[in-house]
């Protein structure tokens, strides 16, 4: 895990703490991993690159309220293909995944349709959303192969404290969209893509 990884969750856990007090437990949960442990300048460098997702008000670090996630609804798939959509309630820890297809003759046959605490890991799954930056992908990827008849579209809203992210495309994803696809899959022991 990264060090900024590692501060989200201190944070997350904690509240909002000075840079001193984020070193302290971070050295603490570092302490059997770690040779040295770490100074507050680092910690406070670790911020200051990471300004993206930190925010420091009186001294009192914690994460930016536009990037911390609290809800997740993404979707993928395509005419003659599997479909599948999935929702995340970070706040709650919990998901609703859900799969369908068309038969020949077009009619929509649901498959699996379940809500979940398991079976991934959800702290980690917010690490790998902050990590992919959701928020500075594009509002939409559209191709360049004039009009595609059967192809794979897909969306993905990210719903923060203050802020909607939304991206969407066709035969067109940003570049850590197979990364986010298996961050999904990983946290729903399901196929998503």
């Amino acid at each position: 895990m990264k060090v900024y990884e590692i501060i989200i969750s201190i944070l997350e856990e904690k509240g909002p703490m000075p840079v001193t007090d984020i070193c302290r437990e971070l050295n603490h949960v570092q302490d059997l991993e770690m040779a040295r442990p770490f100074l507050p300048s680092q910690i406070q460098s670790v911020i200051t690159r990471k300004k993206d997702l930190f925010y420091n008000q009186n001294e009192q670090i914690s994460i930016l309220p536009e990037k911390y996630p609290e809800f997740l609804k993404a979707y993928v798939g395509g005419f003659s293909g599997p479909c599948y959509q999935v929702r995340v309630n970070f706040l709650q820890k919990r998901f609703t995944y859900l799969v369908w297809t068309r038969n020949r003759d077009g009619e929509i046959k649901t498959g699996d349709l379940y809500q979940s605490k398991l079976p991934g890991d959800f702290e980690e799954f917010k690490r790998d959303i902050l990590s992919m930056k959701l928020w500075d992908w594009e509002p939409s990827y559209p191709t360049n192969e004039g009009i595609i008849l059967d192809g794979t579209n897909w969306f993905v809203e990210l719903k923060t404290k203050k802020t909607v992210y939304k991206s969407e495309g066709m035969q067109a994803f940003p570049p850590q969209w197979k990364k986010f696809c298996r961050a999904i899959e990983k946290l729903t022991a399901s196929s998503f893509q």
